[in-house]
């Protein structure tokens, strides 16, 4: 145990190749970026919680018994109701998840209130994790005050719980691990099946990856992406009864075993009206699937199979780039380009984000620049560009005419 304040911090990240498929089991690549987030928490005598934001404000909430909130059965319920009854907005559910995770999960709890100050300079709905961010943050600054700490992959796996069940946005565990394990100017190899990290890839010297940010908001919690999640899923449903067989992972398949089904097997579109009645259920508890609503299940099928593939080749290729820089960092630009395609086939493209790919291209290797693609969830957001350090005035000069954010490095 650390003497208050206690003090937790965590960067962000760019989601370098396969975030979107993340829950199907796909290889990702992450890069942290150099903005972090830091949360301090000191112990108070009087029986409050207040969690203060330089960019949300203040909340003030009475100190609860954290045994009935989240109770043995690890149950969050209780805690999600409590929270709406207080009417706590979305970005203090963040950090108030994981104090009660956490407490439940060590065995701890504070001996009066706790202040909880949140300073940042990740970019919100900018799909660079600023959640995640906060999450490892908050969970750091949790270890170093009850003197407890987690093993392995378990801190991010808890932030993923966190934002699943109090705060209720479906992601997947890369955007933890990322921020929990990311190595600057590498990138994270984490194979989401569903957390083995390997050993992170140093890019070529010389060639650095920056965030352009569309200055659309983007959010995990929004229809289109719950949609894509879904149909990744009905696909994998799809293609058990095709093949026969039960598959572990979507994205352990290869891209022409899928390629080969008919479209009998797996449709273009389907309703979730006519997946119900053919299949019966779907695997992952949380997508809901809604009768009415069209879903692109071929599409979301091949591109986490494919994000997977595009993931497993650019690792390869980097580490073993040898006397071919050059040509390599070609190669693994148009992985990113077809990746990108990708991103509208399944409904999270956005003409600004296509706009600001095709500007990319247009430099083109000769200047520079590799690739770029829709990263994170999509649907705006940041697009994630492969260039060299060199060129990084030139892509700063084509943010400045596109009148979008500043870059995120």
């Amino acid at each position: 145990m650390t003497p208050p304040p206690w003090l937790g911090e965590a960067p962000g990240r760019l989601d370098f190749l396969g975030g979107v498929a993340d829950y199907s089991g796909s290889l990702v690549l992450q890069t942290p970026i150099r903005a972090t987030t830091r949360v301090a928490i000191t112990p108070t005598a009087q029986p409050r919680l207040r969690v203060a934001s330089d960019q949300e404000g203040v909340v003030e909430l009475p100190s609860p018994d954290p045994d009935e909130l989240v109770p043995p059965s690890g149950e969050v319920a209780p805690l999600v109701a409590w929270l709406d009854a207080h009417d706590a907005p979305r970005w203090a559910r963040y950090p108030l998840g994981c104090l009660f995770l956490f407490g439940r999960a060590m065995g701890w709890r504070p001996e009066g209130g706790l202040s909880i100050e949140i300073k940042t300079d990740v970019p919100t709905s900018m799909g660079v994790s600023s959640s995640a961010a906060l999450e490892v943050a908050t969970l750091r600054a949790l270890e170093a005050g009850s003197g407890r700490r987690f093993e392995g992959t378990a801190l991010a796996r808890l932030a993923q719980l966190a934002e699943n069940e109090v705060v209720g946005a479906p992601c997947g565990l890369m955007d933890q691990l990322a921020a929990a394990h990311g190595v600057p100017g590498s990138l994270l190899p984490i194979l989401c099946r569903p957390d083995v990290l390997r050993e992170p890839v140093p890019l070529p010297e010389g060639a650095i990856v920056a965030g352009w940010p569309s200055g659309v908001r983007h959010a995990v919690s929004g229809p289109e992406y719950a949609t894509a999640r879904t149909a990744a899923f009905m696909g994998k449903r799809m293609l058990e009864v095709a093949l026969g067989r039960r598959i572990d992972h979507l994205a352990e398949l290869p891209p022409s075993v899928v390629g080969g089904v008919t479209a009998d097997d797996l449709p273009g579109w389907i309703t979730g009206a006519e997946f119900l009645a053919r299949f019966g259920w779907l695997e992952d508890p949380r997508s809901d699937v809604d009768p009415d609503r069209r879903y692109p299940a071929r599409a979301g099928t091949e591109f986490a199979v494919g994000e997977n593939h595009r993931g497993d080749l650019a690792e390869r290729l980097l580490r073993a780039w040898g006397a071919d820089r050059a040509g390599t960092l070609r190669v693994v630009g148009e992985l990113m380009y077809q990746s990108h395609l990708g991103y509208g086939s399944i409904g999270l493209g956005s003409p600004e984000t296509d706009a600001m790919v095709e500007a990319v291209r247009g430099m083109g290797p000769g200047r520079g620049f590799y690739g770029a693609r829709a990263s994170g969830g999509g649907c705006g957001g940041t697009v994630v560009v492969l260039l060299e350090a060199a060129s990084l005035v030139e892509l700063r000069r084509l943010a400045e005419r596109a009148g979008t954010p500043a870059l995120i490095l």
